[in-house]
């Protein structure tokens, strides 16, 4: 038996997929074989992403939407599911975070961190999963956190949305199981936009540094692999898990 991580022919489905993370795991993804829809709230980054993924002689969807509003969910999903009929990966790497700390945090910081990244990926989870149970396959990914598990600086929405988005990540593998299979990537300290200017402060970036075995801030490219793995047939025996890409931190 050969575990080749092979994806040719497949469609996937990534979100979040105009920067950082997200944009490394779609190009990543063409690069195995997938044909690839990306969908975010930027057309702009879309198109670039666009000439990224048809350089590695694979198609590419944009779909132009925010997740965090639920009526552009189901109209996200039958686009995606119609374009190539049907999909076999879903990477949800869509997120957002809010740098207010109690006791200052309001509900409205509250339900913007947890409409993204909680709800807005249930429900595009629950479109298309339910899609790929009907089709007797499938492999959902979540990109949940480090900070889900283990205390962090992170502030403490993020922590806790991503708590929560591990523990659907198990629920849903049970509840999809055997067609479908649900992992999480739980990424450290990635260097991306969202988090690159608390990382310039010397006092946070020593921190993680010091906290960190292999001794360097993570890479969009460094949770890629994980991703990979997850999505394609060499991990035909794993689900609801949550992969920890850390450089080490949850093991201290």
């Amino acid at each position: 038996m050969t575990y080749a991580i092979d994806l040719d022919g497949g469609t996937a489905l990534v979100t979040g997929a105009s920067r950082g993370i997200g944009r490394e795991i779609a190009i990543a993804l063409a690069g195995a074989g997938a044909h690839v829809i990306g969908v975010a709230r930027s057309q702009d980054d879309l198109t670039s992403l666009a000439e990224d993924i048809r350089e590695l002689d694979r198609e590419f969807l944009a779909i132009p939407a925010d997740l965090a509003d639920i009526a552009a969910i189901a109209r996200t999903a039958e686009i995606a599911w119609d374009w190539k009929s049907g999909v076999a990966v879903l990477v949800n790497a869509a997120g957002t975070i809010s740098r207010v700390e109690p006791p200052d945090v309001t509900p409205q910081q509250w339900a913007t961190v947890f409409d993204l990244n909680v709800r807005g990926t249930f429900f595009l989870t629950q479109e298309l999963g339910q899609r790929m149970v009907e089709a007797g396959r499938g492999s959902i990914v979540m990109i949940a956190s480090i900070a889900g598990e283990v205390v962090t600086r992170a502030p403490v929405v993020y922590q806790a949305s991503k708590a929560a988005l591990i523990q659907m990540t198990r629920a849903l593998a049970v509840r999809m199981a055997p067609a479908v299979r649900v992992n999480a990537v739980g990424p450290g300290y990635i260097r991306t936009s969202l988090n690159s200017g608390w990382l310039d402060i010397e006092e946070n970036r020593e921190y993680v540094l010091g906290r960190t075995p292999l001794g360097r801030v993570g890479a969009p490219e460094d949770v890629v692999g994980a991703v990979i793995f997850l999505a394609s047939d060499a991990s035909a025996y794993v689900t609801g898990q949550h992969v920890r890409v850390d450089g080490g931190w949850s093991v201290q």
